[in-house]
């Protein structure tokens, strides 16, 4: 449905593990004439060679391997003949110094809509004095239509949670685009639901839960403040963490639980998308490769395409419409 062609290009995405090891299969069945896979110890990717394997096991699979190079660092001079660059773990952040080694006919893309990123992943100034065109995804094209899949997962980790929906008086904080699709899942199965948009303007009630899903941020959200609150209504209730950050210490001091009991990374989701089966991911992952191509063919990117132009500045990130 999006006619990825990648003919010719230069692309680097991220070596990883999951279904997220398609990313460089994907780049090569859409004929890009080279892919970087690039292989980095991270947080939630500790293992290097699983993330190779997963990457050249894809590769050959789509008998593309031929085409596809991983890679654990990737020299200053071979940057200037990158074309697209994939927003991902392995290659964030995308520094000042990395859009000083690429040429400014390459494309960023984020892999995600702004909304999604973690502050500082992405120096925008950066990008825009170099002349690199930074491209979003539209997560609501109707060959994306990603926003449901998040309120999926969501009701995913309520059940990995042991959540009842119908017989618990749940709270959902959410200041994403996927809110609506939240509210409406969990009210077509029955629960009893109320949504806020930041956790100062929940209600004092005592809630039986109170799902976080937030924005990344710098500081958690779900501070101190706003779980005494929780606790002094009831230190029964339990806190479900799908995004965004929970101060955990104050959760622990005011006898709060967590679900997930693990402390997320920032940015982190509470389950990965992969428990939704490989059709999300891959839906992303070709809707990011999709709007980076549109961005470098100076196609149009409007209202309602695959993608969009991101405005320079940390505290400026919109829309930008051809």
């Amino acid at each position: 449905m999006l006619d990825l062609d990648l003919s010719g290009l230069t692309v680097v995405v991220g070596a990883a593990t999951g279904y997220q090891a398609l990313a460089a299969s994907a780049a090569a069945l859409a004929n890009a004439g080279r892919v970087i896979a690039l292989a980095r110890m991270s947080a939630r990717h500790p293992n290097l060679a699983a993330a190779a394997d997963s990457t050249l096991a894809f590769s050959r699979y789509a008998n593309v391997s031929e085409r596809v190079e991983i890679t654990h660092r990737i020299d200053s001079r071979r940057w200037l003949d990158v074309d697209l660059v994939a927003n991902c773990l392995q290659v964030a952040p995308i520094s000042r110094s990395l859009t000083e080694l690429l040429p400014s006919r390459a494309v960023v893309s984020l892999m995600a809509e702004p909304w999604e990123l973690c502050p500082g992943v992405v120096d925008f100034d950066a990008c825009d004095e170099a002349g690199i065109k930074v491209a979003a995804l539209n997560l609501s094209h109707p060959a994306i239509d990603l926003l449901p899949e998040f309120a999926r997962l969501c009701c995913a980790l309520l059940d990995d949670a042991g959540v009842d929906q119908r017989a618990a008086r749940l709270a959902i904080v959410c200041n994403t685009p996927y809110a609506p699709f939240l509210e409406h899942m969990l009210r077509e199965d029955g629960a009893r639901v109320s949504v806020f948009s930041h956790p100062v303007l929940l209600s004092d009630d005592p809630w039986d839960v109170v799902v976080v899903a937030m924005r990344p941020s710098s500081k958690p959200p779900m501070d101190i403040n706003s779980l005494g609150r929780i606790a002094r209504n009831s230190r029964r209730t339990l806190l479900v963490q799908f995004s965004g950050g929970i101060d955990r210490s104050a959760a622990s001091y005011f006898g709060l639980r967590v679900w997930p009991p693990k402390r997320l990374t920032r940015g982190q989701l509470g389950l990965p998308f992969d428990v939704l089966g490989p059709a999300p991911t891959i839906r992303r992952l070709t809707g990011g490769l999709k709007a980076a191509e549109a961005a470098y063919r100076d196609a149009e990117l409007g209202k309602d395409s695959v993608g969009f132009l991101v405005k320079t500045g940390s505290e400026a990130i919109g829309r930008e419409h051809a």
